[in-house]
């Protein structure tokens, strides 16, 4: 009995271990499956559009046509635009003619204030010597007819020519000042309108530039290589701002859409290093990083289920991979982590 009883505890003992072994075995087998999961290769797309409301003036492009960085995709018009560019092209013209007619009629009124002074000038230079000359001869003609010599500052004090050639000497000083004060004024003037002008010229100008800036982008260049996924508007279509006109893509996948299973999605994370491999007959992987985690769970789509009937849920995970990769749009890939993950990950400790 007792030998009997040793041999159902040993083999009880031995069941044990292998089950625990079994366990282990499944366990590690399941951690390194649930790590790894498929996707699908998508590339990046960009969409053409316009910020205003345009309309089309032509379409260089056709639907999966290669296009390079450079190349014209579409060619718009804004009525409203090209008639703002000529108004204030008018405008500037109008105001530089209007700026050059007023400085030269301000510098010809200076000139006629210049003239007029000069005029009047040389007329009382004129009569002062006239009158010096008078006077001179006057009191010639007086010294002879006398015997003594006259009190000179007396005289003069009583002299009419004197004081007449006085009243001229100041005359003409007053004419002066008045002359200097208007071509002041005058020059004054012209520099404010000139400064007036040229505040008035910077501002259309400023304005007339933005709307060129604007209507350079009514030329829209592809930023980069690549394919016409579809083109949605035709030539001379009136478009909403904002509306897609055309479909720009890569032409190799950027981006990896891959679902993980509802019971495992904690096991990815943002930032994680993961290897893709293709799932076709050409083979070939690369390093990815993933750069979203869809924040619900949704269903897989149905190209990723094993059975297409039923219906399988899991969280969106996307990965980003280099340009230059084996891979062709729209393939089916798989997604390995670079590690397997920790169990803190499988119990569920860390969203």
């Amino acid at each position: 009995m007792q030998a009997v009883h040793r041999f159902f505890n040993s083999t009880a003992t031995l069941f044990w271990l292998l089950g625990v072994a079994v366990l282990v075995v499944v366990s590690v087998f399941y951690c390194g499956e649930s790590s790894s999961f498929n996707g699908i290769a998508e590339a990046t797309e960009t969409q053409v559009s316009s910020e205003y409301g345009v309309e089309v003036l032509a379409i260089p492009v056709l639907a999966g046509q290669e296009v390079h960085a450079g190349d014209t995709l579409v060619r718009l018009h804004r009525p409203e635009l090209a008639m703002r560019i000529n108004e204030l092209s008018r405008e500037l013209q109008g105001l530089s003619g209007k700026t050059i007619l007023s400085s030269s009629e301000i510098e010809r009124r200076v000139s006629e204030v210049k003239a007029d002074f000069e005029s009047h000038r040389n007329q009382l230079q004129f009569e002062v010597r006239r009158l010096s000359d008078e006077r001179k001869y006057n009191r010639e003609f007086s010294s002879r007819l006398q015997s003594g010599k006259t009190d000179s500052a007396a005289n003069d004090s009583t002299d009419p020519i004197y004081l007449r050639i006085c009243s001229l000497n100041r005359e003409l000083h007053m004419a002066e000042e008045s002359m200097q004060k208007q071509v002041g004024i005058l020059q004054g003037s012209k520099g404010a309108q000139m400064t007036a002008g040229a505040m008035e010229r910077g501002a259309l100008q400023q304005e007339l530039d933005v709307l060129h800036g604007q209507e350079a982008k009514l030329v829209i260049l592809a930023k980069q290589d690549g394919l016409i996924a579809n083109v949605n508007v035709t030539v001379g279509e009136k478009i909403s701002p904002f509306a897609p006109m055309l479909t720009l893509t890569a032409h190799t996948p950027t981006l990896v859409s891959g679902y993980i299973h509802e019971k495992v999605y904690n096991r990815v994370a943002m930032g994680d290093s993961v290897t893709v491999t293709s799932s076709g007959e050409r083979g070939g992987k690369v390093r990815g990083i993933v750069v979203g985690v869809g924040s619900r769970i949704v269903a897989f789509p149905v190209r990723l289920r094993k059975v297409p009937e039923l219906v399988i849920w899991g969280r969106e995970v996307m990965v980003r991979i280099p340009a230059t990769n084996p891979f062709l749009l729209g393939e089916m890939v798989s997604i390995q982590g670079d590690s397997a993950p920790s169990w803190s990950k499988l119990s569920g400790m860390h969203p």
